[in-house]
């Protein structure tokens, strides 16, 4: 009776710590990056950054931290919409509690005032997040790259 108690509370214990499957990041990163980015919901969108994350973007120096990141948001979403914001993840990869997720992205932002494009038009890329669980088991990107490569 003991051992079969013990048996189930490690069982337990291991399916509590087992991190999301490669297609659950798959579906984070559309639910809780794309999807708020393209309503430009920056409140929902800063949810997935860590307080100490790191945003290395096209045409920028790094923005450190969730209020850099915040300031940035504020910048996009105001000046911009997404006329197309569209990401396709190619990989993930777990190294204990830091996944890696990578892929390619297609976006197209116009000026709100005017619906002009922005001066660097379309664009495609690539991307990479890292991802930390904290302490509250909850997923949260530490670094996010995005680099323009047409």
């Amino acid at each position: 009776m003991k051992i079969t108690y013990l048996m189930c509370i490690v069982a337990l214990t291991a399916c509590a710590s087992t991190p999301p499957a490669p297609a659950d990041f798959e579906a984070m990163v559309q639910s809780r990056y794309v999807e708020p980015f393209r309503s430009a919901d920056l409140e929902r969108w800063l949810e997935v950054f860590a307080d100490d994350a790191v945003a290395l973007h096209n045409r920028r120096p790094a923005d450190e931290g969730k209020d850099a990141i915040r300031a940035f948001g504020n910048l996009v979403f105001d000046t911009f919409k997404a006329a197309q914001f569209d990401v396709e993840v190619k990989g993930v990869r777990q190294q204990g509690d830091t996944v890696t997720t990578w892929g390619t992205y297609a976006s197209h932002l116009k000026f709100r005032a005017t619906g002009e494009d922005a001066p660097w038009g379309p664009e495609r890329g690539k991307f990479l997040f890292v991802w930390q669980r904290g302490a509250d088991g909850v997923w949260r990107i530490v670094i996010d790259m995005g680099n323009a490569i047409e």
